[in-house]
Order: C-alpha cells, then sequence, then structure tokens
C-alpha cells in the first residue's frame, strides 16, 4: 500500500493513566527527532534540534551522560527519543532520554552527474524528507546487502548559479540485489550549496519507488 509522503517527522506517542472512570487523558508525550549531538557536557548528555525549516533552535539537556564508548560522537547528528520535562516541545531544557542513536550522514558532494550515471538505479522507498536548517533529513527504506554501497547528497556542479541547485539522492548498491528492504534514517549537510548568496532554495532528485514524487523543492522563505 502506497504511503503519503510527509514533509516533516514528528512522533507523537501518547500514553495515559487509568482511573475508574476510564482514561483521564494524555500524561507524557514522547518525541522522536534528529538532533545533533553537542557532546556529554558536565555529566549530561546535550542536543540541538529544530522542529522545522528554520524553527528556533532548542537546546535539550539530558538528565545523564549518553554512553559514547571510546567515540567522539559531538556534531553527529542522532534519531533521540525523549520526553522534555517541561512538556513543551521544541523548547530549551531538561529531557528524559529514553534512547539516541547515530544515522546515516555526510556533507553534501559537489560533483559532476557524469560520475553517477546510475544515481537512480536503485531506487528508494522514500516515507519522508524535510529540512531542519541546513540539513536534509530522510526516513527511507533500502534495500538490504551485506556490501559497501553509495549513500549521499550529491550538488550537480553545472547548477551551482541557479537559484535554485539541483541536488540528488545518489543510491549505488554494489551489485543490482532483490532482497528484503530495511527502514534507515539520514541526515545530510548542505550548508556549502544553502549558505552560497544566490541560492533561493534547493530542488531535491530522489528516484522514489513510493508514489510518483521524485522533485522536492526546498524554499529559503519556508
Amino acid at each position: 500500500m502506497p504511503r503519503t509522503i510527509l514533509t516533516l517527522l514528528t512522533i507523537f506517542l501518547l500514553s495515559s493513566c487509568m482511573s475508574d472512570d476510564g482514561y483521564d487523558g494524555p500524561v507524557d508525550m514522547t518525541y522522536w527527532d534528529i538532533a545533533t549531538f553537542n557532546g556529554n557536557i558536565d555529566g549530561r548528555a546535550q542536543f540541538t534540534v529544530r522542529q522545522v525549516n528554520d524553527s528556533p533552535e532548542a537546546t535539550l539537556v539530558a538528565r545523564t551522560a549518553l554512553d559514547t564508548g571510546s567515540e567522539n560522537l559531538a556534531g553527529k547528528r542522532m534519531l533521540i527519543r525523549y520526553v522534555p520535562e517541561s512538556k513543551k516541545p521544541y523548547t530549551s531544557g531538561t529531557i528524559t532520554l529514553q534512547s539516541a542513536s547515530t544515522v546515516n550522514q555526510s556533507p553534501t558532494l559537489i560533483k559532476s552527474m557524469n560520475e553517477y550515471t546510475d544515481w537512480a538505479r536503485d531506487r528508494v522507498y522514500l516515507y519522508s524528507v524535510w529540512r531542519t536548517g541546513s540539513y536534509l533529513n530522510f526516513n527511507v527504506s533500502l534495500t538490504y546487502d551485506k556490501e559497501p554501497r553509495i549513500f549521499c547528497i550529491v550538488a550537480d556542479e553545472t547548477t551551482l548559479e541557479n537559484d535554485y541547485p539541483d541536488l540528488y539522492l545518489v543510491h549505488i548498491m554494489a551489485n543490482v540485489t532483490d532482497y528484503h528492504d530495511r527502514r534507515y534514517y539520514a541526515s545530510f549537510d548542505i550548508s556549502k550549496i544553502w549558505e552560497r548568496d544566490n541560492v533561493n532554495g534547493v530542488r531535491l532528485h530522489v528516484a522514489n519507488s513510493n508514489l510518483d514524487k521524485d522533485i522536492f523543492t526546498f524554499d529559503k522563505a519556508n
């Protein structure tokens, strides 16, 4: 069954208390967002998050540090599940952090698309794509394969002087594979394109197997 493409990912899970007369109403609202991990600061995990587009940034501070092992994950994009203790979404403050994991991420590559003639061969099933600041975020299904693949955003260098440069979600597997799909999240930094003076927005091309939409326009004004 095709699923509607959304331009914003915010999943609300409501939990309620039961009284003798039934449900009293919502108690906690759990949020899922792709955020930037600022690091463990003063023993507490800190994240920066935007709701969508150019909405104000909020700084979220967990009660405890995030166990990152020996890795330095500061600056990494993560999918976090949390409850704001103030009950006010996208407002700086303390959160109850329930989970956090890194997502696929990389800066935008500026190249000729002649180097990626197979960019649309291995199509993706796009659930949602949305912008937060200078990041493009994705919720997609990709065919599973244990071999490495190319999965990145490429800006067509011949379009950089346009008002709306062309970006491509490039997905090229090592081999043509017919196997099961897995759900992935990704967040790509497009600041090298987005912050150019001549740019009013970007046009994103996706080899999308969900519905018929394969070009998405993001405006700076939104």
